[in-house]
């Protein structure tokens, strides 16, 4: 009998506590509790990042971690392009028609997009090279329902073209290769289908699976081989399956399958399949989705039917994934709206205040959080709403706003500041050469940022600085005049986005504006995905979060790497005029409007990894 140390070339240890970072195979027995232990692979699927426009039968080409997602029905048919990072997705440039249903092949810089339903049919292909789309040869059918052998390739791929105008759905067998510049007709299949995007492999070692005719029998089993010259039947689908997706090579595949609602999965290995764990989303026909993947080992599925968002993530290694999410926290002690915190405070030490409340108003109050419990703390000297807020739990500053007037309207613009040391809120001397509110505030207790919002005589691009003891008007404004925004980071390096524009409404345009200070002047950097006003955020200038805003009541989420803005898991609960605060991996949202005000606290998590560490028993 072949031992462990055959195998590894080493013996099993055995050790009092399990060691800090085992690598993949290690095996030891732990003595202390007397089980035999190890590092083993493992395959799980896991929630990915959202799509920003929700879609189904749209076509994917790349890895997991670079990808594009072109066209598809909303259900109107759209020409929405969206490019996927392993984490979230990115609004790219649109593909030159409304299309559903074609062909892909290649990578996120050097893809293919063919054919399709515009509608009609069509055979018209487009070449992207990760920033615009270029047309070259044309399919020598119009078709849509493609199956496409082109993994990780724009120029060796090989389309089984399902579904073309003189058969519909009764299925077809023609093929078409491309060279990287033209296409040709090819070896046609040997069982005639129509594919959703069942395929995998390149064009000269293919792999095509599943499908459907019609009439009845309607979905198949079949798979077929391509060698670059003919195609041969191979081992079948466990289970039949018509309108499935998926990804890979020629011999590491993995194949959705009905079993049923779409939710099933199945690995080819090069000679057989074999049934793996079902996908998380309890989706009923998430049919005529799309996906993405360099092998079996990693890739995703997306757009699932009818015009959903949501993505799963497939991972085979000595790796758990554990994804990003967020989690209800402790509810505060006083529902509220248009409030603020500590900017730079943390997911477990951060406080709130001011903020407004039906039928109160404005109000003072503060509370500050622990990771669980809020409590309240000694209030604002002034009360007001619309306000801005910097620095921590034990050294906070609260700054500008607006309050109403005893006797009610009209509303007052403040300039007020207060300093909080962690017992007690002080007015300070220094007041703001502006009175601003609905503005971006981020930074310390000594070195504070309000940036645009509306004045008196409302601009929307003024920029004050806090030194510390004094504020003065920068001559750097904003560049895009804006209100009802957010902001995140410090005095010489922050981040603001999202907003209503013009400032002086209404009606209010919400803006989908980013812009970065470096300490002097604002540049403009990419847009948020989808505009909105009321948003919330947390993070720096190079690691944000922006979450909620309007219209509509939104559970958005988005972001920002320091280079473009991508899509996040969404809120439990939609939310507008929140309090954001934390980290983008450790973030904290607050209060807000649903539309009614309301008190809860949500927590996000960003993904994190384990090993899958196994105990092993003998028999």
């Amino acid at each position: 009998m072949t031992t462990f140390k055959e195998i590894q070339g080493r013996n099993i240890r055995a050790v009092s506590t399990d060691p800090a970072n085992p690598g993949e195979g290690e095996m030891w027995y732990n003595k202390t509790i007397g089980v035999l232990k190890g590092v083993s692979k493992i395959g799980a699927w896991s929630s990915g990042g959202n799509l920003s426009t929700g879609r189904y039968i749209a076509s994917a080409l790349g890895t997991q971690t670079a990808a594009v997602i072109t066209g598809g029905s909303t259900p109107s048919f759209t020409n929405a392009v969206e490019e996927y990072n392993g984490t979230g997705f990115t609004t790219a440039t649109n593909y030159p028609i409304n299309i559903t249903n074609s062909g892909r092949a290649g990578t996120q810089t050097a893809g293919l997009v063919a054919g399709g339903n515009a509608p009609p049919f069509i055979t018209t292909a487009n070449e992207y090279d990760g920033s615009s789309w270029t047309a070259t040869g044309s399919l020598p059918t119009a078709a849509d329902n493609i199956g496409s052998c082109g993994t990780g390739t724009q120029s060796n791929v090989i389309m089984t073209l399902g579904r073309i105008p003189s058969t519909i759905n009764a299925g077809n067998d023609t093929t078409a290769t491309y060279n990287g510049s033209t296409f040709s007709a090819g070896p046609n299949i040997n069982t005639a289908r129509l594919f959703g995007q069942s395929s995998a492999g390149t064009g000269t070692a293919g792999l095509i699976y599943g499908g459907f005719i019609d009439p009845a029998p309607n979905a198949m089993t079949n798979t077929e081989e391509y060698n670059g010259t003919a195609w041969t039947a191979a081992n079948a689908l466990n289970r039949a399956s018509g309108l499935n997706t998926g990804w890979g090579t020629q011999t590491s595949a993995i194949a959705q399958v009905n079993a049923p609602g779409y939710k099933g999965a199945e690995q080819y290995d090069g000679t057989s399949w074999t049934n793996i764990s079902d996908m998380t989303l309890a989706d009923n026909g998430a049919n005529y989705s799309t996906a993405a993947g360099a092998t079996a080992d990693a890739g995703f599925i997306t757009s699932r039917g009818p015009a959903k968002s949501a993505t799963e993530e497939y991972n085979f290694g000595v790796n758990v994934i554990i994804p990003a999410a967020w989690s209800s926290g402790g509810n505060m002690n006083t529902s509220r709206s248009y409030a603020s915190s500590t900017s730079q405070g943390t997911q477990d030490a951060t406080v709130v205040f001011g903020g407004y409340t039906v039928p109160n108003g404005q109000l003072n109050n503060s509370e500050s959080y622990n990771g669980s419990t809020w409590t309240a703390t000694p209030t604002l000297n002034t009360g007001r709403r619309m306000l801005g807020g910097a620095g921590t739990q034990t050294a906070g500053l609260a700054f500008g706003g607006f309050r109403d007037a005893p006797a009610g309207p009209p509303t007052l613009h403040q300039n007020i500041t207060e300093s909080w040391n962690g017992s007690t809120w002080t007015t300070l001397p220094a007041t703001m050469p502006v009175a601003q509110n609905l503005f971006a505030s981020f930074g310390s207790q000594t070195a504070a940022v309000a940036a645009a919002g509306t004045q008196p005589a409302p601009t929307g691009n003024v920029t004050q600085l806090w030194n510390g003891s004094a504020w003065t008007t920068s001559p750097g404004t904003v560049n895009t005049a804006r209100f009802n925004l957010s902001g995140s980071g410090s005095q010489t390096s922050g981040l603001i986005f999202g907003g209503s524009s013009p400032p002086a409404g209404p009606p209010y345009t919400p803006s989908s504006s980013s812009e970065s200070w470096n300490g002097t002047a604002w540049t403009s950097t990419p847009s948020l995905n989808t505009a909105r006003q009321g948003v919330a955020g947390a993070g720096n200038q190079t690691a944000t979060l922006a979450f909620g805003g309007v219209p509509p009541n939104s559970s958005e989420v988005e972001g920002y790497d320091g280079t473009s803005w991508s899509t996040r898991p969404s809120l439990g609960t939609a939310r507008y005029t929140a309090v954001g605060s934390g980290t983008q991996t450790a973030a904290l949202a607050s209060g807000g409007g649903t539309p009614s005000v309301t008190n809860a606290t949500e927590e996000f998590t960003g993904e994190t990894t384990a090993l899958n560490i196994k105990t092993f028993t003998t028999s």
